[in-house]
């Protein structure tokens, strides 16, 4: 994520919430809990195209409504992010996801809600 912001390819802000994301998946604790308004996409097709990834992101779910940031994680990992500006949007694609599915790439993936609090 570092490299990503040294090449310009994403913000230092946007950077930060790509880290504090990365950090809620590892069940670490978070200073400040995160809205509800970011998706976990997995089960994408491995890539190191940052642009690319983040494209076909956005294109994929940009129908559920308006998109603030989207990005895959680097090194071919095959998950990435979606932040809507909006929780609503957060659910009309998590609707859509329980009653057919959502393909990125066509690839079916699934998708969860970015939720801050570690399991117990």
């Amino acid at each position: 994520i570092v490299i990503t912001v040294m090449f310009g390819l994403t913000s230092p802000h946007q950077g930060a919430q790509l880290v504090h994301g990365c950090a809620t998946i590892l069940g670490l604790d978070l200073l400040r809990p995160l809205p509800l308004t970011t998706l976990v996409i997995t089960g994408m097709r491995k890539t190191n195209d940052l642009a690319l990834g983040r494209n076909v992101i956005v294109k994929a779910f940009k129908p559920f409504g308006k998109i603030e940031e989207a990005a895959i994680a680097p090194n071919n990992r095959g998950f990435g992010f979606v932040r809507f500006t909006k929780p609503e949007y957060v659910q009309r694609a998590l609707k859509r996801y329980r009653e057919l599915e959502i393909e990125v790439q066509d690839v079916s993936v699934s998708i969860k809600t970015l939720k801050s609090e570690r399991p117990r």
